[in-house]
């Protein structure tokens, strides 16, 4: 994994909705307006903001990982009102295993609209194509179904149940573990070319890749 290349050339992306930029301290007041929502995060160890004080802390963390180059969090600006919505990410990076943990947190106004599925899309491609990362990996309640519809729609393949994985909200809860492996996707691009399923190009300074994508509606949530 080459991870300097990300801290180094802070990445910006844009899709058809949205900008992905880094998220800064700049975003406290936008940030704060979904995060105080109880609804966003409900299925997470986080608990909601209370405060613009509690997102100021949040931030300022986040801004420590990006200095200590061990995560990576991406704003969402939805273009068509110009404002933040969410963020997606990679919230753990080891580089001595090349694995990358992913993590999103939207606001519940926008969830059921594909959005973070869009996100997640360009993280993604951009860890396996600049990063050169061998697994991305991410988790949710085995309850939060939209999550794990999310990580199925971007190629990750369901692994297993990590039993109460978690203590979340005062409940031990079980995981539904997702990965995405380098050398599956050639593979899998093979058997989705074949099939005629529409595909989603990964640039790769040794070849050239394909992920499968299917643009069916997907319900968003929280990871």
């Amino acid at each position: 994994m080459n991870k300097e290349v990300l801290f180094t050339e802070e990445p910006v992306f844009e899709t058809e909705r949205m900008i992905l930029r880094r998220l800064d301290m700049d975003d406290l007041e936008e940030y704060f307006s979904f995060s105080s929502d109880p609804l966003v995060s409900e299925r997470t160890l986080w608990d909601r903001h209370e405060s613009t004080e509690d997102t100021r802390v949040f931030l300022e963390k986040v801004q420590r990982s990006f200095v200590e180059k061990i995560a990576y969090r991406w704003a969402v600006i939805y273009k068509p009102e110009r404002r933040l919505i969410g963020r997606i990410g990679f919230i753990h990076l080891d580089e001595i295993h090349s694995c990358a943990e992913i993590g999103y947190a939207l606001s519940c106004r926008y969830w059921g609209k594909g959005i973070t599925t869009e996100g997640l899309q360009e993280v993604i491609k951009y860890g396996i194509s600049h990063m050169n990362i061998n697994r991305i990996e991410g988790r949710c309640n085995v309850d939060n179904l939209s999550s794990a519809r999310v990580m199925k729609k971007v190629g990750m393949q369901q692994e297993g149940i990590l039993r109460e994985k978690f203590q979340i909200k005062g409940e031990f809860v079980d995981q539904i573990q997702f990965a995405m492996i380098r050398k599956e996707v050639a593979t899998r691009n093979k058997k989705a070319l074949a099939k005629g399923v529409t595909t989603l190009e990964i640039d790769d300074e040794s070849s050239r890749n394909v992920y499968p994508f299917c643009s069916t509606r997907v319900c968003d949530c929280i990871l």
